[in-house]
């Protein structure tokens, strides 16, 4: 894999909902911290934040609570609500394998200008992040405090879904080792290398057949939600609708929404599924529409994910086309269904709009 173009420091964003996090440690540490608070009102959660705004507020938490190992000691509070597109990505899988491999497709929605790798093995997959430039010296702690906060993030989050014994094979972090390696040996549970020039995270490939289950009550929230705009479409005495609706869905959550791919996935050729969906006085492009249209509505009601985002999930090229799409199914614009009191579901527009799968 060639070595992926460094973003510049304006280039690199972070998810603003990540907001909730450092305010949930401050709040549960007591910390006044009023310069970390005053920026962080300026954070959207449907928003993205410079990465140097991350560390800058890490910073200042740090000189008001300079613990040695810090970002291990926040990491602790991140919630799935933090991490906006990554808890929607894992409703779409059945274990830890099929996350890795959505975070492979979609980790720009986390880490929009990182350079970040997916390495695979036969033994293992690692992913990689590389800061957009070489810290100097003199802003090396810093740099290392951002990466650590959100490297022991993630691994509490795989372990909210795949339990406790969800451990990393591996971890790299940059900078020097720390006095006291104990509180890292604690957090990740492996060996822990300092000291290089980028971020790692290593998983054994055996640990990823581990399923995805939940007692987050937020997440398994969302996970109930979606199994709701699922039923809704699903006419229960038709075999044949209640396999074409879960292969549609799982290939616009690969980013292959196509008659072709559905068709094969089912054992079908393209014209034969094409009848059997004309048969039921609609096609699968309205199919699609539908589905996208009932997932769009979903995602809008949370703030933690922008449009682009959104666009990315449901497998638009460009955020424009997920905008002009959502027109023509509602009447309404994204935005104005968002701000809409009571977030009330409009019913699809007549002329265009995505027909019902019944």
């Amino acid at each position: 894999m060639a070595t992926p173009r460094l973003p510049s420091p304006t280039d690199a964003t972070l998810s603003g909902a990540l907001a909730g996090l450092l305010l949930g440690f401050l709040d549960a540490r007591g910390l006044a911290a009023r310069a970390c608070r005053a920026r962080l009102t300026h954070w959207r959660p449907d928003g993205r934040i410079p990465a140097v705004e991350w560390a800058r507020c890490l910073q200042l938490i740090q000189a008001e609570h300079p613990h040695p190992a810090l970002g291990l000691e926040i990491a602790q509070y991140i919630q799935p609500e933090h991490a906006g597109p990554l808890a929607y990505l894992a409703l779409a899988c059945d274990d830890m394998g099929e996350l890795m491999a959505q975070l492979e497709r979609f980790h720009r929605l986390m880490w929009q200008g990182f350079a970040v790798e997916v390495l695979r093995s036969d033994a293992d997959i690692t992913l990689r992040w590389t800061p957009y430039q070489a810290p100097p010296p003199a802003a090396l702690d810093i740099a290392r405090l951002a990466f650590e906060t959100g490297i022991a993030g993630i691994v509490h989050l795989f372990r909210m879904l795949a339990g406790k014994h969800f451990t990393p094979a591996a971890v790299t972090l940059l900078g020097a080792a720390p006095a006291d390696r104990r509180p890292y040996d604690a957090c990740f549970g492996c060996p822990v290398s300092f000291s290089a020039g980028t971020s790692s995270l290593t998983y054994r490939s055996a640990d990823l057949r581990m399923p995805i289950h939940t007692r987050n009550s937020a997440l398994r929230q969302l996970v109930e939600r979606q199994a709701l705009a699922q039923l809704r479409a699903i006419a229960p005495t038709d075999v044949f609708l209640a396999g074409f609706r879960p292969a549609l869905l799982r290939a616009l959550n690969t980013g292959t929404p196509t008659l072709a791919v559905v068709a094969a996935e089912l054992g079908l050729s393209r014209a034969s599924l094409q009848r059997r969906l004309q048969a039921r006085d609609t096609s699968f492009q309205q199919a699609l529409d539908r589905v996208r249209f009932e997932m769009a509505m979903m995602y809008l009601e949370n703030p933690g994910l922008s449009l682009t985002e959104i666009g990315l999930l449901l497998a638009f090229s460009e955020q424009s086309a997920f905008c002009r799409a959502f027109r023509r199914w509602s009447g309404q614009t994204p935005r104005a269904f968002r701000a809409r009191p009571g977030r009330a579901m409009p019913s699809p527009a007549d002329d265009g709009g995505p027909a019902h799968l019944t």
